[in-house]
């Protein structure tokens, strides 16, 4: 067999193809080790609880990979964590230097979530240890790459060169004081497993930040009231912010439940009313494409585009920290569910920021998107000059953070 073979097995039914997929794992998984007696055991017993999916790439003809996909039952699921990931590895240690990696059941189905914060043991308490009131604020990363490269790039240095060489957008926002950042993965991306869908929902993404939000809210203790008017702590909620995609995912959340937040930043938000995402058909026959697809050097380094924006090391930094974290490209599904997207429901102090030269955020989107915010709440745009998609990571990158923190209310 010659060239790049990928085989995807279906969900297990029958005990005969459990037994006869279970024989392949063992053949193949490290080089023909065998599988646990208790994984063997849930492969048997549990078929209508278990996804069980391989995929075998045929490399060349005498090169063979193996990739198999974590395990899944009502059992199993609350026991994985970030270890159960890429970021769980040995040789991505070091891109976690810094965080406080935290493991949250999901609403609804109690999948672990993982999320990340930085200096955030003790969350009322500052740097030098004196008592201070924080704001959360929550950041969601975009279509591609885990929030760990995005929002913690080069972080957690201890020697002067490292700490010089940091492009953390966490540690940034913590030293720019009175923020006590937070960054999520959505499911599949570093350190937050795969359900048993094996894709990435939009909705699902929305119901995840809101766990997320309620869980960050409780830890700093502050109430949630439904009845956003009665809520006297509001100015307190976290504040939500989403990158890219990620900001179609805080949009929706904003959309659905403004009550679990205190205000909304949209950044370089690829928000587009021209733009319909179609739906799956009914009917068809064709299986769905499931195909692996690896994750490219090229994809993590196109978004630097300006000259002198960015030097060489930070941008091969993220390209190679992005290809740590996630190996192979998510699978997004069922995107029609962007089609709620509208912003006059968006009920909520907005902030909508991006560069000026940003290819995905053309100004008459963004206009559009900004004039018809909601009335009655604060709303406010910044475009930030010289800058493309990924400003945050960019030699100017302080005065994107000013721009949040003033936002915020913490200057």
């Amino acid at each position: 067999m010659r060239g790049l073979l990928r085989k995807i097995a279906t969900p297990l039914a029958t005990t005969g193809l459990m037994r006869r997929s279970a024989n392949i794992f063992d053949q193949h998984i490290t080089g023909g080790g065998r599988l646990s007696p208790l994984m063997r055991a849930q492969l048997h017993s549990e078929p209508s609880l278990l996804c069980f999916t391989y995929n075998y790439l045929h490399l060349a003809p005498t090169t063979t990979a193996f990739v198999a996909r974590r395990l899944y039952s009502s059992r199993s699921k609350l026991s994985m964590s970030i270890k159960d990931t890429p970021l769980g590895k040995s040789d991505c240690q070091h891109l976690l230097n810094g965080l406080d990696i935290y493991t949250i059941p999901a609403d609804g189905d109690s999948h672990p979530l993982t999320l990340y914060g930085i200096n955030s043991t003790d969350p009322e308490t500052s740097l030098d240890k004196k008592p201070l009131k924080k704001q959360p604020l929550l950041l969601l990363h975009g279509r591609t790459w885990s929030s760990v490269p995005v929002y913690h790039l080069l972080g957690g240095g201890t020697s002067d060169e490292q700490k010089k060489n940091s492009r953390s957008t966490m540690e940034e926002l913590l030293q720019a004081g009175g923020i006590q950042p937070y960054a999520l993965d959505f499911r599949g991306f570093g350190g937050t497993p795969s359900d048993k869908s094996g894709g990435v929902l939009p909705h699902r993404c929305v119901t995840d930040v809101e766990t997320a939000l309620k869980w960050i809210a409780e830890r700093h203790q502050i109430n949630l009231d439904d009845d956003n008017t009665d809520n006297k702590q509001k100015d307190q909620l976290p504040a939500l912010l989403g990158w890219s995609q990620g900001a179609l995912v805080a949009q929706l959340v904003a959309q659905k439940s403004s009550c679990l937040m205190s205000k909304l930043i949209l950044y370089g938000s690829i928000y587009d009313s021209m733009h319909r995402y179609p739906r799956d058909p009914l009917y068809t026959i064709t299986q769905a494409n499931t195909t692996i697809i690896e994750n490219q050097y090229d994809w993590a380094i196109e978004d630097f585009t300006i000259e002198d924006s960015i030097p060489h090391f930070p941008a091969d930094s993220f390209a190679k920290a992005c290809l740590l974290s996630d190996p192979y490209k998510a699978q997004w599904q069922q995107l029609h569910e962007f089609n709620d997207l509208d912003p006059a429901c968006v009920n909520i102090d907005t902030l909508v920021v991006s560069g000026d030269q940003d290819p995905y955020t053309p100004r008459s989107a963004l206009e559009e998107l900004f004039v018809n915010l909601g009335r009655g709440y604060d709303k406010q745009w910044n475009m930030i000059a010289n800058a493309d998609h990924a400003l945050h990571l960019l030699d100017e990158r302080k005065r994107f953070i000013h721009i949040i923190k003033s936002f915020i209310g913490k200057d």
